[in-house]
């Protein structure tokens, strides 16, 4: 009897492993296929067009005086928080790195010019350097080429510019730790301070976000936190009063 009770334990626990490989291997499988696809996927739009709010683009850009340039950061602030009686347009879009967000406004220039550019964006390609440290200095020197490009254009087009910081992050998860290092964090805050030195209050304007958002000055705090990379409807609200004030008085300037 003992020989058959233990017969059928051993039976249970190789089936219920047999059951735990099997759906691990589905969820592995529509991993994989999701990652597929979003790889395959940024090949036919590399500047991921489709991610933006607008749903008619061109129009959008012909009736804003001013572009909201950028990441998920930007794609989740409500610019209606931000408006007075000028036109906003959010062409934020999610997972975005400087790169894309450079090409992309070089593309929509062909079509309209804003009177003035807002733009948050850098936490995507120094999240990179979780993988690898090694890598912090091709990274960072690719975003500060990419920032002054889109600068420089400015400056051309006689487009006023608001440069906003890189938002700080949050609590870390664990599984983030995975893919994470202080060195990321210390790129953030020199990148920060690299980006203040752009600023001349003349035709490039500096947001600190991350004072506001921040106690420490390095992560967010937690009455603002939504995700380890993202803030929540308080914090976008506190970046907005302080933020259309600065905007009015650009605009009238």
């Amino acid at each position: 009897m003992d020989r058959m009770k233990g017969g059928m334990i051993s039976w249970i626990l190789i089936l219920l492993l047999l059951l735990v490989t099997m759906a691990s291997g589905i969820v592995l499988l529509h991993i994989y296929k999701d990652n597929y696809k979003t790889y395959n996927l940024l090949k036919v739009d590399p500047l991921e067009t489709s991610g933006l709010k607008a749903e008619n683009l061109e129009a959008t850009l012909r009736k804003s005086d001013i572009w909201m340039l950028g990441d998920s950061r930007v794609r989740r602030w409500n610019e209606e928080l931000l408006k007075d009686t000028i036109e906003i347009a959010n062409l934020g879009v999610e997972g975005q790195t400087s790169s894309q967000v450079y090409y992309r406004f070089k593309t929509y220039l062909e079509t309209a010019t804003p009177s003035l550019v807002i733009l948050e964006v850098g936490i995507n390609e120094l999240k990179i350097i979780g993988l690898d440290k090694n890598l912090t200095t091709s990274i960072t020197d690719q975003y500060f080429r990419n920032i002054e490009s889109i600068i420089q254009i400015c400056r051309e087009k006689n487009i006023k510019m608001v440069l906003i910081n890189i938002f700080p992050v949050g609590k870390i998860e664990l599984t983030r730790r995975l893919v994470w290092n202080k060195a990321v964090n210390e790129a953030i805050i020199d990148s920060n301070q690299k980006l203040q030195s752009y600023c001349d209050d003349i035709r490039v304007y500096c947001f600190d976000a991350c004072s506001i958002l921040s106690a420490n000055g390095e992560t967010v705090k937690t009455d603002y936190q939504s995700d380890f990379l993202h803030i929540n409807n308080r914090g976008y609200e506190a970046l907005s009063r302080e933020l259309k004030e600065q905007i009015n008085k650009i605009m009238k300037q």
